[in-house]
C-alpha cells in the first residue's frame, strides 16, 4: 500500500538520488499538462481529440498543416514560464542527476536564478566535454522547448511518433546513463502528475527494468499528484514505493529533514575557496605533501613520483627542473613547455619545479588531466594573486589534450597582465608540435626538452640508489655488484643515458618484456582479460575507467573489488568523479601498457575488434568517454595504427553516430576520404559539417586540399580543366587566409596549392603569394613549427624547379 511522503524520503541523500520529473513537477510553475496540450492542438487544428494521446494528435496536426504550426501552438503554452515556489529550492541540493520528460525550461531557470551551474542535454549534439565538472546534469528525454529543427536547430522537440523514431538512439543513451547512475545505495525518485501519462509510465517501466538488471541495487520511489490505487498497487508489487503529493510537498518535507542542506562555503584562506568549480579537477600541492605517502616502489615500477616522493628524497634532481625555475625568476614570461617522450620523467621533473617554486613562496597547483580545464576560473585565481602581490604556478600534464583551453588561458593571462601566475605544460613533441598554438604561447613562453640523462643526472641517480635504503634494497644484484665506475659506464654506454632504460638496468638485468609477460602469466584468466584490455586501451590513448571496462567485459559491480584485489600493483583505480561514479583505471606505466598491448593484441583484427567494442560501449553522457572518442582519433595512436583508411572510416562513422557534436572524428573522416580519392563523399561531409557547425579553419583547409586532389588526381581531365579547378582553389584559399591569417595548416594548404600550380603551369605566382603569407605568420606567431614549414616548402619548390629544368634540358652539362 502507498507510504507517507516522510517514509518515502526517510533516508534520502540528494548526492545519491536521481530525480526523474514527469509533467507534475512543472505544473506548479504554470506549465501545461499533457491534456492541456492535446486540447490546444485539437482546437487549433480542428481534430477530434477523443482517445488520442499527444503523439498521435501532434502527428495528425503536422500532416494536416506543418510542423512549424504544431511547434508554434505548443510554444505558446510555454511562453513566459518561470520557476515558481518550491522548485526554486531544487538547486540547493547536490542531486546525482536529473532526468525530465518535460519540454519546459523551469529547472534551468531555477538553477540560473540560484547562480548554480547546470548542463542541459536535449539532443545527441550535446554529448561533448563539459567545462564545469561541478555542474548539475539535466537530461531532457523529450528535447527542450526552445530548440527544434523548424528553427534550423540540431535538437528536436520529441512530440510525434516520427520524432520518437528519429531520436531513439538519443533516448537509449540517456537510459544507459540512468543505468550507470543506479549503483549501490542510489535512490531513483520519480515525480509526476498521473499514471495516465503514457510518457511517465514509460519512464517508470524503464527504471524498473534497469533496476532489475542491476540486481536491485537501487531503490525506486514514485511521488504522484493524482491518486491511482490500482496502478499504484501493480507498481508496488514490482518493488516501487509509492506516495501521494506534489513537488511542493516533497521539497518542503526535504527542507524540514535537512536544514543544513546548503552550508556556506568556508573561507580558509585557500584561493580555491573563491573558485570551487576547480576543486574536483585540481591538486593543491600543500595537500599533497604527506610523508606517509612517500613510496620507493613508484620509482621501481615506473610511476611518476608524487610530491611526497620528491620531498622525501626518493628522486634525483633533473637539470631541466632547475632551468625552468630560474627561467621563471629571471623573466616576465610565464609559460614553460616541457617536451619529451613517454617514460623520460617529464611529470616528475615538472613536479620538482612546483616544489622548488613552493619553496620560494608560490601557491602551487596541478590540474588533474581527467577533468576539463576551466580556464576562466584559473584567470580569476591569477587576478586574485596579482591583487595580493603573490605568485602562483599551475602544472598541466599532457597539455595537448586541453589545447583549446590552454590557448585561451595563456591569452587571457597575458591580456590581464598576470605574469605572476606561472604555467608549466608537459607533452610529447609528436603531440605538441603539429597542433595550432596561440602566438602568445611563444611570445610569453619557452620550450624545454628532456630526453637523455646528463652526466650530472647519472651521478645523482647512482648516489640516490646507493644512499636511500628503500631504493638500495630494490636494486638487482647483478647491477649492484659492479663498482660505481662500472655502473656509470654501463648506464652511459649500454643505455645511452635514456631515463627509462637506465631505470630498467638498475632494477632488473633481465629483458623487461619477459618480466611483464611472466607477471601476466601468473594471473587468473579473468584478471588476464582485464589486464590486457586495460593495457591496450590505455596505450591507444583511451580514457579507461571502471564503468567502461564493466560494459566491455560484461563485469558485475559486486565483482570489481575482488578483481582489483587480484590486480594489486598492476592496475590502480583512482577518483575521477565519485559523484557520478567514475573511477579511472591505469596500468602502472604507459611503457608497460605498450608491452602488454604488443603481445596480446598483436593481430590487427584483434585491435580493430577492440576499438569497435570500445566505440559500441561508449556512453557519451560522461566527459571521460567523450575524451576517449577524441583520443581514438589521435594522429599518433588510436585508429592511426590501422593502415586501411576504409576500416578507419567505418569506426569514425560509428563515433559520429554516438556523438555527432564532436568535431574531431568528422575532421578525420574528411581527411581520409580525400586521401582515398572519394572526392564526392568528402565534399558531402564538408557540406554537412558546415551546416551543423558553420565554417571554420579545418574545413577551409580540407576544401583547398580537396580541390587540389580533384585537379591532380582525377583521371581523364584536360589540362585546361585542371587549371580551372586550381584557379578556383586559389580563390578559395585567398578568402580562407584572410579569415585564418595565422593558421599554419590553412597557410600550408595554400603552399601545397602553389606547388601543384607550379607543376602544372610553371608559374611561381601562387606559391610566392602563399609563401609571403606564411613568412608573415612566422614573424607574428613565433611558432618554430611554422619556421620548419617555410624551410620545407622552399626545399620542395626548389626541387620541383630542378626537375623542371632537367626536363627541358636547361640544367647544364654537355
Amino acid at each position: 500500500m502507498p507510504v507517507s511522503l516522510l517514509e518515502l524520503i526517510g533516508d534520502i541523500n540528494p548526492g545519491q538520488t536521481v530525480l526523474v520529473f514527469g509533467a507534475g513537477a512543472s505544473v506548479p510553475s504554470g506549465a501545461p499538462s499533457v491534456a492541456d496540450l492535446v486540447q490546444d492542438i485539437s482546437q487549433e487544428f480542428r481534430i477530434e481529440s477523443g482517445g488520442l494521446n499527444l503523439r498521435e494528435i501532434s502527428g495528425l496536426a503536422e500532416q494536416k498543416r506543418s510542423r512549424q504550426d504544431v511547434i508554434s501552438i505548443v510554444r505558446k503554452r510555454f511562453s513566459g514560464l518561470r520557476a515558481k515556489g518550491s522548485i526554486l529550492n531544487l538547486p540547493l541540493y547536490g542531486w546525482k542527476s536529473i532526468f525530465t520528460t518535460n519540454y519546459d525550461e523551469i529547472v534551468e531557470d531555477a538553477y540560473k536564478r540560484a547562480g548554480r551551474s547546470i548542463k542541459v542535454f536535449s539532443s545527441n549534439f550535446d554529448f561533448t566535454v563539459q567545462s564545469d565538472p561541478n555542474a548539475a546534469k539535466l537530461f531532457k528525454i523529450h528535447g527542450t522547448i526552445d530548440k527544434d529543427v523548424v528553427d534550423g536547430s540540431l535538437s528536436r522537440i520529441i512530440i510525434t511518433d516520427g520524432d520518437y523514431d528519429l531520436t531513439e538512439e538519443y533516448r537509449e543513451v540517456l537510459y544507459d546513463r540512468l543505468k550507470a547512475d543506479i549503483s549501490p545505495g542510489v535512490r531513483v525518485l520519480i515525480i509526476g502528475q498521473s499514471l495516465a501519462d503514457q510518457d511517465l509510465r514509460d519512464v517508470i517501466q524503464r527504471s524498473i527494468a534497469i533496476n532489475q538488471k542491476m540486481h536491485n541495487q537501487g531503490r525506486i520511489g514514485l511521488l504522484l499528484y493524482e491518486r491511482d490505487e490500482n496502478r499504484a498497487q501493480l507498481l508496488e508489487s514490482r518493488g516501487v514505493r509509492v506516495a501521494y503529493g506534489g513537488l511542493d510537498d516533497f521539497i518542503a518535507a526535504l527542507a524540514l529533514k535537512a536544514q543544513d542542506h546548503a552550508p556556506a562555503q568556508s573561507r580558509s584562506g585557500d584561493l580555491l575557496d573563491s573558485q570551487v568549480v576547480l576543486r574536483p579537477g585540481t591538486k593543491s600541492i600543500d595537500d599533497e605533501l604527506k610523508p606517509e605517502q612517500a613510496n620507493a616502489s613508484a620509482v621501481f615500477n615506473g610511476w611518476p613520483a608524487n610530491y611526497s616522493d620528491i620531498s622525501g628524497g626518493l628522486t634525483f634532481d633533473r637539470v631541466v627542473a632547475g632551468e625552468i625555475t630560474e627561467y621563471y625568476s629571471d623573466s616576465e614570461k610565464f609559460v614553460a613547455v616541457l617536451l619529451g617522450a613517454s617514460g623520460v620523467g617529464k611529470t616528475t621533473a615538472a613536479r620538482q619545479v612546483l616544489l622548488k617554486l613552493r619553496g620560494r613562496g608560490y601557491d602551487c597547483w596541478e590540474h588533474k588531466g581527467e577533468h576539463p580545464l576551466n580556464e576562466r576560473a584559473w584567470v580569476e585565481i591569477a587576478k586574485r594573486l596579482k591583487i595580493q602581490s603573490k605568485m602562483g604556478a599551475l602544472l598541466i600534464d599532457d597539455a595537448h589534450t586541453h589545447l583549446y583551453e590552454v590557448n585561451e588561458l595563456v591569452d587571457r593571462l597575458a591580456s590581464e597582465g598576470c605574469t605572476n601566475f606561472k604555467l608549466i605544460f608537459t607533452s610529447t613533441r609528436s603531440h605538441w608540435g603539429p597542433r595550432v598554438k596561440t602566438p602568445t604561447m611563444f611570445s610569453m613562453g619557452s620550450e624545454f626538452y628532456i630526453s637523455q640523462l646528463s652526466s650530472k643526472e647519472i651521478d645523482n641517480l647512482l648516489t640516490l640508489v646507493e644512499t636511500v635504503p628503500e631504493l638500495r634494497s630494490l636494486v638487482e644484484s647483478g647491477f649492484g655488484g659492479f663498482s660505481r665506475y662500472e655502473r656509470r659506464r654501463r648506464l652511459i654506454d649500454r643505455c645511452e643515458a635514456d631515463m627509462f632504460v637506465c631505470m630498467k638496468n638498475i632494477f632488473a638485468s633481465e629483458k623487461y618484456d619477459d618480466i611483464i609477460l611472466r607477471e601476466y602469466g601468473t594471473l587468473s584468466v579473468d584478471n588476464q582479460d582485464i589486464y590486457r584490455y586495460v593495457a591496450a586501451m590505455e596505450y591507444a590513448g583511451i580514457r579507461v575507467h571502471r564503468q567502461l571496462v564493466m560494459r566491455i567485459l560484461g563485469l558485475q559491480a559486486n565483482a570489481i573489488s575482488a578483481l582489483l584485489s587480484g590486480l594489486a600493483d598492476i592496475i590502480t583505480e583512482y577518483d575521477v568523479n565519485p559523484r557520478e561514479g567514475v573511477y579511472g583505471w591505469r596500468v602502472r606505466h604507459n611503457v608497460i601498457a605498450g608491452i602488454v598491448a604488443k603481445y596480446k593484441f598483436y593481430d590487427l583484427d584483434k585491435l580493430i575488434e577492440l576499438f569497435g567494442r570500445v566505440i559500441d560501449h561508449i556512453s557519451p553522457t560522461f566527459d571521460i568517454e567523450i575524451r576517449t572518442i577524441r583520443e581514438l582519433c589521435n594522429i599518433e595512436s588510436g585508429l592511426s595504427v590501422i593502415p586501411d583508411k576504409s576500416v578507419q572510416n567505418q569506426l569514425l562513422r560509428r563515433m559520429m553516430s554516438i556523438a555527432p557534436g564532436e568535431r574531431v572524428p568528422r575532421h578525420r573522416l574528411i581527411r581520409n576520404l580525400i586521401d582515398l580519392g572519394e572526392f564526392e563523399k568528402a565534399e558531402s561531409e564538408i557540406r554537412i559539417f558546415e551546416k551543423d557547425f558553420g565554417k571554420e579553419a579545418p574545413t577551409a583547409r580540407y576544401r583547398i586540399l580537396l580541390m587540389i586532389a580533384r585537379a591532380t588526381e582525377t583521371p581523364g581531365l584536360a589540362q585546361e580543366d585542371r587549371m580551372v579547378i586550381l584557379q578556383q582553389a586559389r580563390e578559395l584559399a585567398s578568402g580562407a587566409v584572410v579569415r585564418y591569417e595565422t593558421n599554419k595548416y590553412v597557410l600550408g594548404a595554400y603552399c601545397e596549392l602553389g606547388i601543384e600550380t607550379f607543376k602544372l603551369t610553371g608559374s611561381h605566382e601562387v606559391f610566392d603569394e602563399a609563401m609571403k603569407l606564411l613568412k608573415r605568420a612566422e614573424s607574428r606567431v613565433g611558432d618554430p613549427d611554422v619556421t620548419k614549414m617555410v624551410v620545407r616548402y622552399q626545399r620542395r619548390i626548389s626541387g620541383q624547379s630542378v626537375v623542371d629544368r632537367d626536363s627541358t634540358g636547361l640544367s647544364g652539362g654537355k
